[in-house]
């Protein structure tokens, strides 16, 4: 049997090996490297914009051929398209700006002090105007650790709306006590 997947944009793809176990390694878009273990009952060939997964003839994996390459075209999906949330900061004199040298970012939160965060995650890609904070990578949830790390830091506010929301989130507000 043979399948063909196709491999996703301004991506490398590279074989290597470690202790008799063959290894397929993608290199994505942001320059981060993802292995996965090959089973040894299939064989996979790379051509230009795809790859072909072969069943070995002599191999006694039966039925696992068709699950392998179902899990293995979902893995590959992953890295063709990364997931991209925005943060919207709100509120008068908050800003927030990456550092020059790219490993800090610095946010204005009305605190006595500017409060930095490491970005040095090397997996996500991050640019920032004075209000709008965008974030991508390919691991949604890496993505979704460091936003949450961040809202935490000014959680929105329920009667006047100021601190970090979700761009396209609903807000709803409560009304303030009238005397």
């Amino acid at each position: 049997m043979q399948k063909t997947l196709f491999l996703p944009a301004k991506s490398k793809v590279l074989f290597g090996s470690i202790k008799n176990s063959k290894l397929l390694i993608i290199e994505t878009a942001f320059s981060t490297k993802k292995y996965l273990k090959l089973h040894p009952a299939f064989s996979v060939k790379k051509a230009q914009h795809f790859l072909s997964i072969c069943e070995e003839k002599d191999s006694d994996v039966k039925g696992v051929f068709e699950k392998y390459t179902h899990l293995f075209s979902v893995w590959l999906k992953k890295f063709s398209k990364p997931v991209r949330k925005q943060l919207l900061l709100k509120g008068l004199g908050f800003k927030g700006n990456i550092s020059e040298d790219g490993l800090f970012l610095e946010l204005k939160l009305g605190f006595s002090h500017l409060v930095k965060v490491a970005t040095n995650l090397s997996e996500l890609k991050m640019s920032m105007n004075t209000t709008l904070l965008v974030v991508e990578g390919f691991e949604a949830y890496k993505v979704g650790n460091f936003l949450k790390k961040i809202r935490n830091l000014k959680s929105p506010d329920a009667y006047k709306g100021k601190g970090f929301w979700y761009k396209n989130e609903v807000k709803i507000f409560k009304e303030i006590k009238k005397t």
